[in-house]
């Protein structure tokens, strides 16, 4: 009976034929699964399997270990039966091998020093896939004593005929830098040979390269720009990502600012520190002082090559396209990019929330390019809190005489939400709708008023607030708000609405004559018990009172 349970718990319910040898088969304790027995010695049945003679066991313990390293557990103790294995002839067991030591190599750093000249041996395999992986083993080993190996590993490897390989030789750039940085010359003319690599696989990798090592080297760029430009559209997603983040910085240093319209003249020192005399004037006379401007041939290219990943499904790159659009585009073409954006809040929350991150970035310069889609930004029942901060944010931005009243409208229905925070930020949004545009401020005004009446103390806190720098604008014609924002002081307690109202009060006092010497001594004897910002506009008030209505506020009629 235990032997049928032996046998049925064997790797694939098979028992290998025996060797004769009178030992336990090695095939049927290592390959059983016994990792969860009670008297298992940890990995020991992978560690027999890997010293076996057999190809088809040393592969099968590879799989369980790559299986185990993917799922996030530890087989760093496996690193010594596994290194000798690098040796072995059979490709597949090779190629796992690599993966793990990949993986390891930067931790068990002793050990894979004795294995150097296996993976120097790797570099010249006739197999491209172990060549590229014999590199990034070596650039994974981080010992600034096999500096000089790796450089020459990577300077080898540019000149390989496998573009994969010349991808991997990239990849190692960065990694010897950061090891020493003083190798950053002989790397810069490692990438330089790169730049000039025409196939798409290489692209992405010595864009990232170049952008670790030697983003300020614009001068390297120069040649392949065109290049560049046009294998754009097929190099892989997060490629994309980089090169255009890489031609945008060279295009807004290279090319001139497409929204300037009519270019200035290129100004001269006497006129920057605003000299008059004649030279000056002969000067004026010769130079013409406007050209107009026309877009340069290279980067018309950069903007017609980019557009069409506007419609990537990678998030990264139609964000990168869109931040290429914002910064280098003229006007009329920039709208371009705004639906393929709010294409994108349809994704996942975190998706959403660097678009929107950005979106209200572009909109507080470029308000009509998301105004057509104004009903997009409105915020959802299912919302997290900082999603509806961000689209609060879009809101005010893009409010106008012709969209405020919508807006407004939605704000409505805002204050009324349960979360306070939101509900906060919501008050502040129309407090910078109504000093944003006239039009609404005494609509904004009175929309705050009802407010003030609402049984949550933070709502009529915030609104005390937003009241008080609204009525900064135009005091006079708000005598009455500040006389109904006085009555308040009983109730209110928060700090910040209390400094508020007494700030307005003392500011105003000459408008509320009557009510202001009252609210001091109110004040005065609860002096004690307020917090500073509270006990420092209340000495304000004394001050400013004592100064415009001394005979109200004398020490006898304040005690």
């Amino acid at each position: 009976m235990a032997h049928n349970n032996t046998e049925h718990r064997s790797y694939a319910n098979e028992r290998p034929p025996s060797t004769g040898s009178g030992e336990a088969d090695i095939a049927t304790d290592p390959a059983s699964g016994g990792i969860f027995a009670a008297d298992y010695k940890k990995h020991e049945d992978l560690k027999q399997m890997l010293d076996s003679n057999k190809d088809n066991l040393k592969l099968e313990a590879m799989k369980r270990i790559i299986g185990m390293v993917a799922k996030g557990k530890d087989a760093s103790g496996l690193f010594a039966p596994i290194v000798k294995n690098v040796v072995s002839k059979n490709i597949e067991i090779k190629k796992l091998v690599y993966v793990y030591l990949v993986r390891y190599a930067e931790e068990q750093q002793d050990l894979a020093l004795l294995s150097i000249s296996t993976f120097q041996r790797g570099l010249k395999d006739p197999n491209q896939l172990i060549r590229a992986s014999a590199l990034r083993v070596l650039s994974s080993i981080r010992v600034p004593v096999i500096v000089p190996i790796m450089m020459l590993a990577i300077q080898e490897a540019v000149n390989d005929m496998s573009p994969y390989v010349r991808k991997t030789a990239a990849h190692a750039i960065p990694k010897l830098y950061s090891l020493d940085p003083e190798q950053k010359e002989q790397l810069i003319e490692v990438i330089e040979k790169l730049l000039s690599d025409k196939t798409t696989l290489v692209a992405g990798s010595v864009a990232y390269a170049f952008e670790e090592v030697c983003p300020e080297r614009t001068d390297l760029i120069h040649k392949h720009y065109r290049k560049l430009c046009n294998l754009l559209i097929d190099v892989e997603e997060w490629g994309q990502v980089i090169i255009i983040n890489m031609l945008t910085r060279y295009a807004r240093t290279q090319f001139l600012d497409p929204n300037k319209g009519d270019m200035i003249a290129e100004d001269t020192p006497e006129n920057f520190y605003g000299s008059e005399d004649d030279s000056d004037k002969e000067i004026k006379e010769t130079v013409p002082e406007k050209k107009p401007y026309v877009m340069d041939h290279d980067h018309r290219l950069l903007l017609r090559n980019s557009k069409p990943l506007l419609q990537s499904r990678n998030a990264s790159v139609v964000m990168q396209v869109a931040q290429l659009y914002h910064h280098i585009a003229p006007k009329s073409e920039v709208g371009i990019a705004a639906k393929p954006l709010v294409r994108l809040l349809r994704s996942y929350r975190e998706v959403q929330s660097i678009v929107l991150s950005n979106v209200a970035t572009m909109s507080a310069k470029r308000r009509g390019m998301f105004e057509p889609f104004l009903k997009s930004f409105f915020v959802r029942s299912n919302d997290p809190t900082h999603i509806r901060l961000l689209k609060l944010e879009i809101l005010t931005n893009l409010g106008s005489e012709t969209s405020i009243s919508t807006i407004l409208r939605e704000f409505q229905t805002y204050v009324t939400s349960s979360d306070k925070d939101f509900v906060a930020a919501t008050i502040q949004a129309i407090g910078r709708c109504a000093s944003n545009i006239a039009e609404v401020t005494d609509s904004c005004l009175n929309g705050l008023m009802a407010l003030l009446s609402n049984r949550d103390e933070s709502v009529v806190a915030e609104s005390v607030v937003v009241m008080k720098k609204l009525l900064q604008m135009n005091p006079t014609e708000h005598k009455e708000i500040i006389r109904h924002l006085a009555r308040l002081t009983d109730s209110i307690t928060v700090p910040m609405a209390r400094a508020s109202i007494l700030w307005l009060i003392g500011e105003y006092s000459d408008r509320v004559p009557k009510i202001a010497p009252d609210v001091l001594r109110k004040m005065a004897k609860t002096f004690i018990n307020e917090e500073d910002i509270v006990k420092l506009q209340i000495l304000n008030l004394g001050a400013k009172l004592n100064l415009t209505n001394s005979k109200q506020t004398d020490r006898k009629s304040v005690v």
